[in-house]
């Protein structure tokens, strides 16, 4: 089975909606794949792909404090000791939960060990469908850490359940960034497509996601949305790819029809199919397609 993330450095370029819109179309082909949503802050995935919801589970990826008030003394030794101000109180102490970091100092001054840190639920994961394509998405709750635990979690899981369907290709919308969630999306890939379009600010962030990629010996290819958009940044854009050895995949037009397919809770390449945007994404997806079946 074949690995492939969709990366973007920048957020607001187009990578859910590219991601979304090329797993429909392989799976339109005849592939069996399976899509995972690794953007836990903000997973959206099945929102794009008009997903029914299947099932959901709480997933334990972090550490914090908790206290027995039957053994507490209400000396506030663990207020005065935390680094993180996430213990509070005047009379007796109280955790707030989605600052405290689990580092365990409070349970360790305790005098009477009424503090324990305890593995919690900080995150679900939910499968949901979409057609023949199974989507396993990730969803941090508010406020919560160890993104990048929960996205190493989503992973595992969607290629669980891609081997027991079967699939020949698991693909990945992976988060905004350069972080631990998008290095945790990275591992066991294959293959990156790296999603920007024509500005100084996305060729900043591109550079910063391909560095990553260099580190971590990902081969890419670059997908640039609303193409047309500024010529003058998309010359540069071009040129700095020329120079990091980055080929171009696509070039996606800017197309009012898609984001008028996508207010409707659709995808343009399936409701405005002749579109030109949707015409260049059916394009890269056949350079996909083609370059899984070349083993690539």
């Amino acid at each position: 089975m074949k690995e492939i993330v969709v990366l973007s450095g920048k957020g607001g370029v187009g990578k859910s909606s590219l991601t979304a819109a090329l797993g429909h179309l392989l799976a339109e082909g005849g592939r069996r794949i399976t899509l995972a949503d690794t953007d836990v802050d903000a997973p959206n995935l099945h929102v794009v792909l008009g997903a029914a919801f299947g099932s959901s589970s709480g997933i334990t990826a972090s550490n914090k404090a908790v206290i027995d008030y039957s053994r507490c003394s209400r000396c506030l030794k663990c207020a005065e000791v935390c680094k993180f101000d996430s213990i509070i109180g005047d009379e007796e102490p109280v955790v707030v939960s989605y600052s405290c970091e689990g580092c365990g100092a409070c349970a360790i001054v305790c005098p009477t060990g009424a503090i324990a840190v305890q593995p919690v639920e900080n995150g679900r994961i939910n499968l949901v469908r979409h057609g023949s394509i199974r989507v396993v998405a990730g969803e941090l709750g508010i406020g919560e850490s160890s993104s990048g635990r929960l996205v190493d979690l989503v992973k595992k899981q969607a290629r669980q359940e891609a081997a027991l369907s079967g699939c020949s290709l698991l693909l990945t919308d992976g988060p905004p960034g350069i972080g631990c969630p998008v290095i945790a999306s990275l591992k066991g890939s294959d293959y990156a497509v790296l999603v920007t379009e024509p500005t100084p600010s996305a060729l900043s962030d591109l550079q910063r996601a391909a560095e990553v990629l260099r580190g971590f010996k990902v081969p890419a290819g670059v997908v640039i949305n609303r193409a047309d958009m500024h010529q003058k940044s998309k010359n540069a854009l071009l040129a700095w790819m020329a120079e990091a050895g980055l080929p171009l995949l696509a070039e996606i037009p800017y197309d009012p029809q898609l984001p008028q397919a996508l207010a409707q809770g659709c995808l343009g390449v399936v409701i405005y199919p002749d579109a030109p945007s949707s015409l260049a994404i059916r394009q890269l997806s056949g350079a996909v397609a083609a370059m899984l079946d070349n083993g690539h």
